[in-house]
């Protein structure tokens, strides 16, 4: 099967170059993102889909696209944009973190129960987000 981001290939790096052009940080870890470190590091810039493509979401639009760290994207895997969110809040609320790394341990670690989410019910964590 083949890749559905690469399905078009020029509207894809179109979006990609936009993306790199604003600069914005990751939208996952909210930590800046260095745009000229080489795909491969996890902390290169990855163009991350809101609503996963394997949820149905589209790799094209705008609206459901965001710059993130390579580390973060790999983390989030197919999480929905609401449960990602909330973890990250979370996560952030509890203790400043130096990098996107530091950041994906912690969520790690959140998901495994070692840290506390209040606000969100036991009963939240386990629906299809």
């Amino acid at each position: 099967m083949s890749n559905p981001r690469r399905a078009n290939g020029t509207r894809r790096t179109a979006l990609l170059r936009r993306m790199r052009a604003e600069g914005a940080p990751c939208w996952i870890c909210r930590m800046p993102i260095d745009y000229g470190i080489a795909h491969g590091d996890p902390l290169a810039f990855e163009c991350d889909e809101l609503k996963p493509v394997s949820r149905g979401g589209s790799p094209f639009d705008l609206e459901n696209t965001a710059p993130a760290h390579a580390c973060c994207n790999n983390w989030r895997g197919n999480k929905s944009e609401q449960l990602t969110r909330a973890i990250a809040d979370a996560v952030l609320s509890q203790a400043p973190l130096s990098s996107p790394l530091e950041f994906v341990r912690a969520a790690k670690l959140f998901e495994k129960g070692r840290m506390t989410m209040p606000f969100i019910s036991p009963a939240q964590t386990t629906t299809d987000w």
